[in-house]
């Protein structure tokens, strides 16, 4: 084993890999978890030119597909109206807004009957959901 006196000292250079293992980690945390934020069934929203940002609590979503089923939040199976009425009264009681998503493909009567269970269960105010239009003024 030799020894060179005239390269003692500190290592200049950057050593990447760490760098490069902790991007990736990241990487895949991020596209494991950004599925999972988005609430409701997933729908595929009508676009809008003005659509404005909830402002609030967290909404309590009613979502509506293209076929007519209707979900509450992310349930696996499509609810029935008194599950839909009973959701919509808890998140009265609990101070939440009711926000309605409707596929953009779905009839109108098949989103009209969400609109009557609102009123059943007595809301003062139902949001629907839209996309807001890239590049609209």
């Amino acid at each position: 084993m030799g020894f060179d006196a005239t390269k003692s000292g500190v290592r200049s250079d950057i050593n990447i890999t760490p760098l490069v293992d902790v991007v990736l980690v990241l990487l895949i945390i991020f596209m494991v978890v950004t599925p999972m934020l988005q609430r409701g069934k997933s729908v595929e929203l009508p676009k809008a030119k003005h659509a404005v940002a909830g402002q609030g609590a967290e909404p309590a979503f009613i979502s509506v597909t293209k076929d007519g089923n209707v979900y509450v939040e992310q349930e696996k199976r499509p609810a029935s109206q008194e599950e839909v009425v009973a959701a919509m009264k808890g998140a009265a009681e609990a101070g939440k807004r009711v926000m309605i998503k409707a596929d953009t493909d779905a009839d109108y009567g098949k989103v009209r009957p969400v609109l009557d269970w609102a009123s059943k269960a007595k809301l003062k105010g139902v949001s629907l959901a839209a996309e807001e239009l890239k590049g609209a003024k």
